[in-house]
């Protein structure tokens, strides 16, 4: 099995053990389908349990998980199944007091529908490995790669994250920039967060107020910018920016400095893109 040193004959009793609760003791028969699921929700819970040694050196792994029996390692990776579940769902619960979706559809229905419905028809015991909504809404920080929970955890941070980042700005602000960036926007699936971060990085950096309307000089002496400098230079200010605006606006809160910054890279590659053809405000609203 990938990522454990449990051999599958130490994963059979426990699956048999799921089996005759899945049936609710009437059968230890299943179809071979249910028992491939039953099994990836086994494998799913002892990863759980493994994840507490991810900072232990990979030589040092087996070491540290032979402390444990495998029934041992599943149980308690259950254990920690059913916490991110309750911590996802007092999350949410929170969040939602004062979520705004700033009349975008998609958000709307994955924040108020998507996400209730996991935290409603989440299967933890025999099932904890499926993540049953797609999540349409795009966050900063992408969930490829996890599943179940871990996925929705992770979701859950971002949303929360991207909440925290906007509500300290006027939502009229932020509806006017987001209509100036699509005339649209209302039906699409693109990220809000990432294109007010982005005008209030870029206003920042020629010297103009967010709030206000662009001219063409402010896209004009944003392009001679961006042209100025290299990717590295551009970089290096960026961040800063970002620093000052979290430590000046938002207690200096570096967890949401990161989990912003994640939008840098792109943001970079796209003003290099714009100034060279002249399309800057595709890529950022001013």
């Amino acid at each position: 099995m990938e990522n454990s040193e449990y051999k599958m004959e130490e994963l059979i009793p426990i699956v048999a053990d799921l089996v005759k609760k899945y049936t609710g003791n009437e059968s230890t028969s299943v179809t071979y389908e249910k028992a491939q699921q039953l099994m990836d929700a086994v494998i799913y819970c002892i990863k759980e349990y493994e994840s507490v040694y991810e900072a232990v050196e990979m030589e040092d792994l087996p070491i540290a998980l032979g402390e444990k029996s495998a029934g041992e390692a599943y149980r308690l990776g259950y254990q920690k199944v059913l916490e991110k579940v309750k911590q996802v769902q007092k999350q949410y619960n929170e969040m939602i007091l004062d979520f705004h979706f700033y009349g975008n559809d998609n958000y709307r229905d994955t924040v108020l529908r998507a996400i209730p419905g996991f935290l409603l028809y989440y299967d933890p015991q025999f099932a904890p490995q499926e993540t049953i909504i797609t999540m349409d809404y795009p966050t900063l920080c992408p969930v490829e790669g996890r599943h179940g929970i871990d996925a929705i955890e992770v979701y859950m941070n971002s949303i929360c994250m991207e909440q925290k980042f906007m509500k300290k700005l006027p939502e009229t602000y932020i509806c006017e920039k987001l209509q100036s960036f699509h005339s649209d926007y209302r039906t699409q699936f693109f990220n809000l967060c990432d294109i007010i971060y982005r005008n209030i990085l870029s206003c920042t950096l020629i010297g103009k107020r967010p709030d206000t309307v662009p001219s063409e000089e402010d896209y004009k002496k944003l392009e001679y910018w961006v042209q100025a400098n290299n990717e590295e230079h551009i970089r290096k200010v960026l961040l800063s920016l970002n620093d000052r605006m979290v430590r000046e606006k938002y207690e200096d809160d570096k967890k949401l400095g990161t989990y912003l910054s994640r939008s840098i890279e792109d943001f970079i590659v796209g003003l290099k893109h714009g100034a060279e053809y002249h399309c800057l405000p595709g890529i950022v609203v001013l």
